[in-house]
């Protein structure tokens, strides 16, 4: 039974963590019975994204059609990133806000302000919850380059990963952090599997030590 009383809105940001954020917030709202709302705040007026933006959103997209969420894209227009986020909770309902947290150093809260206390001043009693999402990610970014959606299809006898032209032939879809000063697609996968968020090794293209259902999709 949903709770009519609650709705949640989940935040997310161009990056490998916006699916690990949709997937926890819909983790609360089930233990609140209530509705999920996702929200991708798009800076500028147009709302137009650019090639690595349109995968993250097709990705969120297709995340929140799993999990039974409402995605919304919103134009950041002139307004700030905190003011966009409040006026779409408003519109929407929602009762309680969730955000990943901030990668912003200390200096940078000192110097620019933190966005934490920006959205707290603008979403009145609306409540807010903090999630901390990187964790293993952040290690990731010390030595590879920034994740982008990728799919995984199968070829031969081998999973590999894929851009858009692998979306009608995909087994799996994850996030692929190519390690740094390659120019092969060696690195790590990260993907949602059954028993939890999986890293997975990549070398030139070819996913190892596969997770067995995936043996089970290509059948």
């Amino acid at each position: 039974m949903k709770n009519s009383k609650e709705k949640l809105l989940v935040c997310v940001y161009y990056g490998p963590n916006g699916e690990r954020l949709i997937r926890r917030g819909a983790e609360l709202a089930r233990m609140m019975g209530c509705p999920l709302d996702v929200v991708n705040v798009v800076p500028g007026a147009s709302g137009e994204l650019d090639f690595e933006m349109e995968r993250f959103a097709s990705h969120w997209q297709t995340c929140c059609s799993e999990l039974g969420a409402d995605y919304l894209s919103e134009p950041a227009g002139s307004r700030d990133r905190a003011e966009a986020i409040a006026e779409v909770a408003r519109k929407r309902g929602a009762t309680q806000i969730v955000i990943g947290q901030s990668g912003q150093t200390r200096w940078q809260e000192i110097t620019q302000g933190s966005f934490i206390n920006e959205l707290l001043g603008e979403i009145g009693n609306i409540d807010l919850h903090v999630v901390a999402v990187q964790r293993m990610d952040d290690k990731l970014y010390d030595s590879h380059e920034h994740g982008v959606p990728v799919f995984v299809v199968h070829e031969a006898s081998n999973f590999r990963i894929a851009g858009a032209e692998g979306a009608a032939r995909q087994i799996a879809e994850g996030v692929f952090f190519r390690e740094r000063n390659t120019d092969f697609d060696n690195g790590v996968l990260r993907v949602a599997a059954k028993d939890g968020i999986r890293y997975l090794d990549v070398d030139q293209g070819i996913v190892d030590d596969p997770p067995a259902d995936w043996a089970a999709e290509r059948t």
